[in-house]
């Protein structure tokens, strides 16, 4: 467990409400969305895509904010109904870095919090995934970074 800065990022921006439960229709179809309308919108994509939680406390059925987002250099030109460019401001985080399948996820998720409670940090209500490399074929090579906020 590392502790770092979950920077700040201009990005091109799907938000919703949502669940844990009620994830999967998001996966692979909102990134290409995002994908498509950056090109379209001939923006100079910075980042891979995040997902940042807000209000998540690992329970299926709450409620929580969802950003799924593209950095982008600047935000310029009129994206496609549903899109938004937005901003999403840095925060203190704990980090890890978890390879492999999303299966195993929470493992991940569960190690890093229980370090941070036992060095006394409160955790915030927010959280960044980061995908740094995705494969739906062999999700063992998926890299994705968890930025877990905290006060």
């Amino acid at each position: 467990m590392q502790l770092k800065e979950a920077k700040p990022l201009t990005t091109l921006a799907f938000s919703t409400r949502t669940t844990l439960a009620g994830l999967t229709p998001f996966v692979c179809t909102v990134a290409r969305q995002l994908y498509r309308e950056a090109v379209r919108l001939d923006l100079e994509i910075t980042g891979p895509i995040c997902w940042q939680y807000t209000g998540v406390d690992g329970k299926p059925d709450t409620v929580f904010g969802l950003d799924i987002v593209l950095p982008v250099q600047s935000a310029q030109g009129e994206p496609a109904e549903g899109l938004a460019f937005k901003s999403l401001d840095s925060f203190n985080s704990g980090f890890a870095e978890h390879p492999g399948s999303w299966d195993n996820l929470a493992a991940t998720y569960g190690s890093l919090v229980g370090g941070l409670l036992q060095d006394g940090h409160r955790l915030s209500a927010v959280n960044r995934e980061v995908y740094v490399h995705m494969d739906f074929e062999n999700p063992a090579n998926n890299v994705t970074q968890i930025y877990l906020g905290i006060h």
